[in-house]
């Protein structure tokens, strides 16, 4: 009998799986070990750095409809920095 090992997805795969995606926070031995090299911007970007930069997007949207959009379609492609933002808090 075989056993498989569950294993993570690896490059495209890895990044079109929004539970998994940390866009371009992931590290560089990340990126090497997961087989992102290349796929992503080459700057790697801290989490508070990603939450801060749409936080600034998020509050230029003209009304609410537009907020509500941008802030689905971030969680559509990364649920991780979707989950670390918080709207109310001021920066």
């Amino acid at each position: 009998m075989q056993t498989t090992r569950h294993t993570l997805p690896h490059g495209v795969g890895l990044l079109q799986d929004p539970t998994l995606n940390k866009g371009t926070a992931f590290t560089e031995a990340e990126r090497d070990a997961l087989g992102l090299r290349g796929l992503l911007p080459p700057q790697v970007q801290a989490q508070e750095d990603q939450v801060a930069r749409v936080l600034g997007n998020l509050r230029k949207k003209p009304n609410a409809l537009e907020q509500y959009i941008f802030l689905i379609a971030l969680q559509d492609r990364n649920e991780t920095l979707f989950y670390r933002l918080n709207p109310g808090e001021s920066r």
